[in-house]
């Protein structure tokens, strides 16, 4: 692509865990979006090909880490984050994403003591402030869940993020970031898992119903915060582009 109309590839692993409110900042600020469903589409984006790509983004999955041995596609997945880190690429792993880049860097992933589901608050580290990307979700930004698993950190990150203990945001290198959380997901979403997940809420003991009403509390700033991790992220694409 052109640096003046850099592309990204995004990465899908589930049909209800899109790119949901990062969607519209990206084309606005001018990136052409790819998507590849790992589980429905043919094209599969070799690594030889990743070149023509600015910045990567893993989204979500219902699939995790720990089950590598059963989806193909997860393997494929690592060569992309590894050719994304090694070329120093921008890259972008929210929640399944964020698992992925860390094992692929070094660190190790495992069943979470306690998973989090619904609505948090992260405490961001004084680095977050500085931090090109993920400095644009502020001190306290709201979060959004949906996860069992969690990760310990290879040396080389910073951690930007917490919640109760729980690694929520972190850095490697100079172009790699990541989420345990799901900053994208939008209203419209929101609802639609609270109603096609509602037992696996429950079974967790979320108050399902106290859930939907902070998702009509918390959305318009839920999508401020997506619209400012977007625009931060393409100026990233659109620097690499530039170099």
């Amino acid at each position: 692509m052109s640096a003046s109309n850099p592309k990204i590839l995004v990465i899908l692993h589930d049909k209800d865990g899109n790119l949901n409110e990062l969607a519209a900042p990206l084309a606005e600020a001018g990136l052409a979006i790819e998507t590849w469903d790992v589980e429905h589409d043919p094209r599969v984006p070799s690594v030889d090909s990743l070149g023509e790509y600015d910045g990567i983004i893993s989204l979500g999955a219902q699939a995790g880490v720990l089950e590598e041995a059963d989806h193909a596609w997860m393997t494929h997945e690592r060569k992309i984050v590894r050719w994304a880190l090694d070329n120093e690429v921008p890259l972008l792993g929210l929640c399944f994403g964020s698992q992925i880049i860390a094992a692929e860097a070094g660190g190790s992933v495992y069943k979470a003591p306690v998973g989090e589901f619904g609505w948090t608050e992260v405490e961001m580290s004084p680095e977050a402030a500085s931090d090109p990307v993920l400095g644009a979700l502020g001190e306290r930004p709201l979060a959004f869940h949906y996860h069992y698993d969690t990760f310990d950190l290879p040396a080389s990150a910073v951690l930007l993020g917490t919640t109760d203990g729980i690694k929520e945001a972190y850095r490697i290198g100079k172009a790699a970031w990541a989420t345990q959380f799901h900053p994208e997901v939008g209203l419209a979403q929101m609802l639609a898992w609270f109603s096609t997940y509602r037992a696996s809420y429950e079974r967790k003991g979320v108050d399902v119903d106290e859930q939907i009403a902070l998702s009509h509390q918390n959305w318009m700033r839920y999508r401020k915060q997506a619209i400012d991790l977007a625009t931060a992220f393409a100026a990233q694409v659109k620097q690499h582009a530039n170099n």
